[in-house]
């Protein structure tokens, strides 16, 4: 399956073209479904932290729609392909027409954008603790909690409308070692398309807990070894008969990195951007994958970061291993309190399988981690928002808060070498908001008045100048 991540340092990955609509609708999961849907690939809980004025309650957004048919929630928007910044409805952008529909799905087409939205729900619940709990410096989540933050941040990438056509494209030259596996799949399942087959894999990912597809994943390592499975996805060909496949990618992202919490130094903040949910960041030797960024607010950047990157295996790598522009941020890994009281699980684990089991017992569920939430600094907080912004595409998008910070940030990311050619994009909105904030300005300013207009005084003409 391709890749839809980029680091800094090789090309870029694909990413979608914007679609506007005319109308959003309202989620309905009855069997009388419309057929035509705005479907939002980024939540809208999301893009509300990046409102244009204060945030209404869902009654009070009903309220004022019913009084004045307006969508009352704004967003700033800048539109690359165009060069155009303006402000537009929540409601008509990030998303795509009938993005998740299934024509399969005869009693409700819109069935699968029911259950993201349910599974929206309560990673908004999470995220907004998050923010309440910035102001001390930690924050604490149960295991359950964290496995289902986790499973929002894989699906949050993979439901992306720039992966939908090609992550399971049979031709694909990056899918070569799984070509077999996915024609026998959609053989096996009657799927027409590579579209067809994302769907299908988005609702096995979509309703099987975390825990499942932990243990599907598991499975398939106490069988095949990782170093066997490892040599299939790279020099040979997966096997057509491993059903689960499609879970060694949640495992690995579930495994393989350490959850993070980055907030954005006082007076900066984090862009959102049409592709900003998995990009991925940093090469350790040679290999991609250190850094796994999604923005979750103007304030807030939820990182994960490899394992290989933990404090105590710091000594183990050889200078030079690593090559990345996030490496001068430390974000210790979330400390856990087991439910047993001691300093480590109990048991013997000498299986995948048998730790997925402590996992997902009552005991593990008991379990919670205290993450220490990583505040930036200027400097790092400008190298995040640069890998965000190089990943921009000329067809792409980004929204912020403050035009202010907005054109700081982007000329600042212009200002340095390295982001060339990749900063021509940023150019029209650079001037559009240097634009705008120079009339601002000047609205602020008195008139000036002439000195026959003020009798008995002397006027110095320097204080007519700005």
């Amino acid at each position: 399956m391709p890749r839809r991540r980029r680091n800094t340092q090789i090309p870029k990955q694909q990413a979608k073209t914007e679609v506007t609509c005319p109308e959003a609708q309202k989620i309905d999961d009855s069997p009388q479904a419309p057929t035509y849907q705005y479907q939002h690939f980024i939540p809208r809980f999301i893009l509300r932290r990046f409102q244009i004025g204060p945030v209404r309650s869902k009654a009070e957004r009903q309220k004022e729609f019913r009084l004045t048919g307006v969508d009352p929630e704004y967003v700033h928007y800048y539109d690359v392909a165009t060069g155009g910044l303006d402000t537009r409805p929540i409601g008509k952008v990030y998303g795509v027409p009938n993005l998740y529909q299934d024509v399969h799905n005869i009693e409700n087409v819109n069935e699968l954008e029911a259950k993201l939205a349910d599974l929206e729900r309560q990673a908004a619940s999470i995220i907004e603790d998050l923010h309440k709990a910035l102001p001390q410096g930690t924050f604490t989540l149960n295991r359950r909690s964290l496995e289902l933050l986790r499973k929002f941040l894989f699906i949050m990438h993979y439901r992306n409308v720039s992966c939908a056509s090609h992550y399971f494209q049979a031709d694909h030259p990056e899918n070569a070692q799984a070509r077999q596996w996915i024609e026998s799949f959609m053989k096996s399942k009657g799927i027409q398309s590579a579209i067809e087959t994302w769907l299908y894999i988005l609702r096995y990912y979509l309703d099987t807990s975390h825990s499942d597809i932990m243990r599907d994943a598991a499975e398939l390592i106490d069988e095949y070894g990782e170093e066997g499975l490892q040599k299939m996805m790279t020099e040979s060909q997966i096997p057509p008969g491993l059903e689960h496949y499609p879970a060694l990618a949640y495992r690995k992202q579930a495994d393989n990195y350490f959850l993070s919490i980055w907030e954005a130094v006082e007076g900066e903040e984090f862009i959102l951007t049409h592709n900003g949910f998995g990009l991925w960041e940093g090469l350790a030797g040679g290999f991609p994958d250190l850094h796994r960024i999604f923005v979750v607010s103007h304030r807030v950047a939820i990182v994960l970061r490899s394992a290989l990157l933990r404090p105590e295996l710091k000594s183990l790598v050889k200078p030079g291993t690593f090559r990345s522009s996030l490496l001068n941020a430390n974000p210790a890994p979330p400390t856990p309190i087991y439910a047993s009281g001691g300093n480590s699980i109990r048991g013997n684990f000498d299986s995948a399988r048998s730790l997925v089991r402590y996992r997902s017992s009552q005991e593990g569920g008991n379990d919670s981690f205290v993450f220490k939430i990583t505040k930036l600094t200027r400097p790092q907080t400008s190298a995040l928002n640069s890998v965000v912004l190089i990943n921009v595409n000329k067809t792409g998008s980004l929204t912020f808060l403050s035009r202010e910070k907005m054109l700081r940030t982007a000329r600042a990311f212009r200002s340095s070498p390295i982001n060339f050619p990749a900063s021509e994009l940023l150019v029209s909105l650079i001037a559009r908001l240097t634009a705008t904030m120079e009339t601002e300005v000047s609205a602020l300013r008195p008139p000036l008045q002439s000195a026959a207009a003020v009798p008995d005084q002397d006027v110095d003409a320097l204080s007519l100048v700005d």
